[in-house]
């Protein structure tokens, strides 16, 4: 049975598991890692698992030499102790081990059953609007090669871009991917709807693969295992984004007016050093920019210092520091 564990896993570091095995996998990597399935077993499994983990922990002890000068006598309470100690320590270490060599992500999820719209702002800066009754399972921090999260439902996602860490999306059996993009993903009536805003978008399922460009859309139908596309769709963006604070286009709007739609797309804090630059009115399309880009906008058409400390903002008129 290890060997056979031993073999799969060098068979997943090594890339030569297909897609359905690669699942298990890592499922089964979740559950490993997973610090309340211990806690979650009945007590008298607990106290088996502990026996029997302390029974594996002794035999793989090397033997020592026995030394007469100190005998120590172990009372049955103590030899109780020692193994929850022991299996405490097994348990930690063994899960950080697992985390290290095999780069596992701490998973998170969130569900929306309430029928309003709930905004999450991944750790890469990606942020995913949650539709009706949905649920999104992401990692609390991204890992490795690729950015990969789960969801069932609907969300709309304005992706960050990285070249270098694809953005992967499993929705039932369809696979969408993508390097930085917005689009909205459906999954209701057993089929999934894919809508195109920017950017390309690479859907998979199995043996068939297409590639979207924005205003485009497909259809993939699980029973079937087909993946259309439609020639013409009817593409509603304002249906798609209502709700949310994807629209990023402002026509001749007052700077703190812009300010506050920002500190609400991003869930930050935006400080004003000088009052007058209140007085400037701003027209430009932050859709899909990332918040640095859009600070860095308003900075070189404002002629302002920005300044980025984490979740803090703080903006200065160029003008003052120079004097």
């Amino acid at each position: 049975m290890q060997e056979k564990f031993d073999k799969l896993i060098d068979q997943y570091l090594k890339d030569q598991l297909d897609f359905e095995e690669k699942s298990k996998v890592e499922m089964m990597l979740d559950h490993l890692t997973d610090s309340t399935a211990f806690d979650n077993l009945p007590k008298s499994e607990r106290n088996n698992s502990k026996r029997e983990t302390y029974k594996r922990l002794i035999e793989h002890i090397k033997p020592v030499k026995k030394s007469p000068a100190l005998i120590i006598r172990m009372y049955p309470f103590l030899k109780v102790a020692s193994c929850i100690i022991l299996f405490g320590v097994f348990v930690v270490v063994f899960r950080a081990k697992l985390k290290d060599v095999f780069n596992i992500e701490q998973y998170a999820s969130i569900k929306n059953s309430s029928g309003h719209i709930t905004k999450k702002i991944l750790s890469d800066g990606t942020i995913i609007w949650l539709k009706g009754d949905s649920k999104l399972d992401y990692p609390v921090k991204f890992k490795g090669a690729v950015r990969t999260v789960s969801l069932e439902g609907e969300a709309l996602f304005e992706v960050a871009k990285d070249a270098a860490h694809p953005f992967i999306i499993h929705c039932g059996s369809l696979t969408t991917r993508v390097l930085g993009t917005s689009f909205n993903i459906r999954h209701a009536n057993n089929k999934i709807e894919v809508n195109v805003l920017t950017g390309r978008v690479f859907l998979s399922s199995k043996n068939t693969t297409i590639t979207l460009h924005p205003y485009q859309k497909a259809v993939y139908s699980p029973l079937k295992n087909v993946i259309t596309k439609v020639v013409k769709p009817v593409f509603d963006v304002t249906a798609l984004t209502k709700g949310t604070e994807y629209d990023m286009l402002f026509n001749d709007v007052r700077i703190g007016n812009v300010l506050k739609r920002i500190e609400k797309k991003f869930g930050i804090s935006i400080t004003v050093k000088d009052s007058k630059i209140y007085n400037n009115l701003i027209t430009a399309d932050f859709t899909d920019q990332s918040l640095k880009n859009t600070m860095k906008m308003i900075s070189e058409a404002l002629n302002i210092d920005c300044e980025i400390n984490g979740s803090v903002i703080l903006l200065k008129d160029k003008s003052i520091l120079t004097n």
